[in-house]
């Protein structure tokens, strides 16, 4: 019971970390420049095109890496 306290007060706590970078972030585009401020997303929205592009290539291009470590592993 004490181990799962602590475990959701860090976590709680990591979140609003993360949460208050984030904020961090968007004030600093808002003070220095207003138009380059990202657009504002609902939680859960589909990514966009481009987003999903470029995730798709990381996607590949991390599928390429763990083929090669497995050949380089099967070869040794």
């Amino acid at each position: 019971m004490l181990r799962a306290r602590g475990r959701h007060r860090a976590r709680r706590l990591e979140e609003h970390r993360a949460l208050a970078h984030y904020l961090a972030g968007l004030s600093a585009f808002a003070f220095h420049d207003p138009k380059a401020m990202p657009d504002f997303r609902p939680a859960g929205a589909p990514p966009r095109a481009a987003e999903a592009a470029v995730h798709a290539a990381d996607h590949e291009r991390v599928r390429g890496a763990l083929i090669g470590m497995a050949l380089r592993a099967s070869a040794a």
